[in-house]
């Protein structure tokens, strides 16, 4: 005869318990299929309290994974799948708490991220093993906190990225693409005091912002643009060499000089320092890189500004 947790018995006090909860709590076998669910936990998801028993979790729940990075819920190998993590540490050491995970599920034909503070123990009763788990939502917190680092992260003045993204953002790609080559560019802004003094801040603070304006529509989502400070920016281009990333500045620095000529009769002009690199192994240290392309940038501004300066020689921007 089938056993029956007390959980399943609709007229005790521990039903009531776990199905009035308002956090999600789940009962599971070793093999992830579900022996219980409460409520909560359906709500989060905007389904019905309704599932055969035995089914798996990914089933259920509709896990993002499945047929993708995994062929079967619960299986060991499935590396990739935060919940199946969770679940080897209660393994192994009874219980987990205040695990943070993140699942991804299908919801009207779209992937959608749930996170979750994960909490969960082994549980024996009548000669069986369980594995009890509860869930916190915590989405809507993890996302204020991704808000927060991308404005942290943000110069508003110009809407690029400010020094502590470019640099943390410039070392995680470097690790990345150790064996691709790219380009790291660094422009400042020609006899740019000069130009404040002469028309005053608010001119100078919107020749940034137009200059930004005008890169990000030159460069590819994947580039990365961000202010080094003061009236130095860096770029850094994937896949591109140093005739190419130049062409892409030269687009950006004709624009940009075109439209101040044309509003206030004086061009705004950048010199810049361009490196690329090619298939290097280990990756270069960044912060060495960043220093390889700005001493190219000040060889540039001494030979007359308004150029490029590559380890291939010189190259002088159109207007």
């Amino acid at each position: 005869m089938e056993q029956r947790t007390a959980l399943q018995e609709k007229d005790t006090i521990f039903y009531h318990l776990f199905e009035g909860s308002r956090i999600g709590q789940v009962i599971l076998d070793d093999q992830l299929q579900l022996i219980s669910v409460n409520k909560r936990m359906f709500e989060y998801f905007g389904l019905k309290s309704h599932y055969h028993k035995n089914m798996l979790w990914g089933q259920v729940f509709r896990c993002g994974n499945l047929n993708r990075s995994c062929s079967q819920c619960g299986k060991k190998e499935n590396n990739r799948c935060d919940l199946m993590h969770g679940i080897k540490i209660i393994q192994a050491n009874g219980h987990i708490e205040n695990d943070t995970i993140q699942f991804p599920f299908i919801h009207n034909g779209n992937e959608e991220i749930k996170w979750f503070q994960l909490n969960g123990s082994s549980v024996y009763h009548q000669s069986q093993h369980y594995i009890f788990l509860t869930f916190s939502d915590i989405t809507e917190l993890k996302q204020r906190e991704t808000r927060l680092k991308e404005l942290l992260s943000l110069d508003l003045a110009t809407g690029t990225m400010n020094k502590y993204g470019l640099l943390k953002t410039i070392k995680e790609r470097i690790q990345k693409n150790k064996n691709v080559q790219y380009s790291l560019c660094m422009i400042d802004f020609d006899n740019f005091k000069q130009f404040n003094d002469h028309y005053g801040h608010l001119i100078g603070d919107k020749a940034l912002e137009k200059f930004s304006d005008i890169a990000h529509q030159k460069i590819r989502k994947s580039d990365i643009l961000g202010r080094y400070g003061g009236e130095e920016f860096v770029f850094l281009f994937d896949g591109i060499n140093e005739s190419q990333s130049f062409q892409i500045l030269n687009r950006i620095h004709t624009e940009l000089a075109n439209y101040f000529f044309k509003t206030i009769n004086h061009p705004v002009t950048f010199s810049a320092g361009v490196v690329t690199v090619r298939d290097q192994a280990p990756a270069p240290d960044d912060k060495a890189l960043i220093g390889e392309a700005d001493h190219l940038l000040y060889k540039a501004k001494g030979l007359g500004r308004s150029r490029a300066m590559t380890h291939q020689g010189e190259r002088i921007f159109t207007t």
